[in-house]
């Protein structure tokens, strides 16, 4: 169980997204790992992050915040300018096979992107495919129901529904910004 205490710690003394806050509670009833597979909310140092860079600058625009999948890769908010609220900031993703990735425009996209309830694969680009005979995590309907009730979203069918506008928008600019970081 992870309390908001040591959660916050992740946003760089910044407020956590009132989305956060509430999914950490959902989480925290049901489990690590229950409502969508592989994912979980967690407390991060930005040892994940130090594998693709030390500069500070780069630390510095990147709050990790949620495991992706068991094999390591994991959600962070890009803080792509100062000005926009942590809620309004795209989600990328850092993949444990490589790979860095726009999912989600913002928190509330983001959130609906774990209803599909699957981990994300990346190699050279990122996917969210579930086969038809996949089983669900234990608690992948209340998540949705929860979803609805708490901020009146509907669980998604296609993840090209989140993914390509995030990718539209933000994509570039991500890869722009990231590349002096990765020589």
């Amino acid at each position: 169980m992870e309390t908001l205490e040591e959660f916050e710690l992740n946003f760089d003394g910044k407020p956590v997204p009132v989305a956060l806050v509430k999914l950490l509670e959902f989480q925290n009833e049901t489990g690590f790992e229950s409502y969508c597979q592989g994912f979980g909310l967690y407390r991060d140092n930005k040892g994940g992050l130090k594998s693709w860079s030390t500069n500070p600058d780069f630390l510095a625009r990147l709050m990790p915040f949620a495991q992706a999948n068991a094999g390591g890769s994991f959600y962070a908010l890009w803080q792509y300018d100062d000005a926009v609220p942590l809620d309004a900031l795209p989600v990328v993703l850092f993949g444990d096979e490589g790979g860095e990735f726009v999912v989600a425009e913002e928190i509330y996209a983001f959130l609906c992107l774990l209803t599909l309830d699957t981990e994300p694969m990346t190699y050279q680009q990122v996917s969210y495919y579930k086969g038809e005979d996949a089983d669900g995590t234990e608690y992948s309907g209340e998540y949705r129901n929860w979803l609805k009730k708490h901020f009146n979203l509907d669980a998604i069918k296609e993840e090209d529904e989140i993914l390509a506008p995030a990718i539209q928008k933000f994509q570039s600019r991500f890869d722009d910004w990231l590349e002096p970081y990765l020589g």
